[in-house]
């Protein structure tokens, strides 16, 4: 993978990058109890969430899809999405297993795409699936954000559930296809993934979070 120092500066990059950078007044505002900041926090909540759909459209608008932005995009997704719900957790009682599931749907990304990387040396762009869970989970999350309990938030955790798992297997189908030739190497793939899943799972109920 080739990435040159300018591409850090195109305007899709640093958009990705602004969400991270985001998350320093997300977080402090989140934590005041007065109408400014909670008008101000939803504010950067929104641009937050907002810059995920810009970043790409700028990407293919200028004729900025690098390699650099195809790995970014995702990286800075997580990262906000993973801090973002944890604070959120603290302060607005977000689900813990939606962030549990979440998180090791992502670290299971990252992990499989880390390796597929070592071994192609070709980054792989978000999918269908990826892009519509980080739809569903965001607009999940800014519904807790602006403390909206009731059905519809719960609609929108139980699409959240779904979601995670269904792009999930989406990408863990592209890890298989990427990383594994022989029927052995592909037997062995899933049932280590579904092993995993199955203890996250039972230790997620076992502790309470489900």
């Amino acid at each position: 993978m080739k990435i040159k120092i300018r591409e850090f500066f195109y305007l899709s990059n640093l958009l990705s990058l602004s969400r991270i950078i985001l998350l320093i007044p997300f977080i402090y505002l989140i934590r005041l109890d007065n109408l400014t900041a909670h008008i101000l926090f939803v504010l950067v909540s929104a641009i937050i969430i907002l810059t995920d759909a810009l970043d790409g459209y700028f990407a293919r608008k200028l004729n900025q899809i690098t390699e650099l932005g195809i790995v970014l995009d995702p990286i800075a997704d997580k990262i906000a999405m993973a801090i973002g719900m944890i604070v959120l957790i603290i302060y607005r009682n977000f689900p813990v297993s939606l962030v549990v599931f979440l998180l090791y749907r992502d670290l299971m990304i990252v992990i499989i795409g880390w390796i597929a990387i070592k071994k192609t040396s070709k980054p792989e762009m978000a999918n269908m699936y990826g892009k519509i869970n980080t739809v569903v989970v965001s607009f999940t999350a800014f519904l807790c954000i602006i403390k909206v309990q009731n059905i519809i938030f719960d609609i929108f955790v139980y699409l959240s559930y779904a979601i995670i798992l269904i792009s999930g297997i989406s990408y863990a189908g592209v890890g298989q296809r990427k990383l594994c030739n022989k029927i052995y190497e592909k037997v062995g793939y899933w049932l280590f993934l579904i092993i995993l899943t199955a203890i996250i799972i039972y230790y997620t109920w076992k502790l309470g979070w489900l």
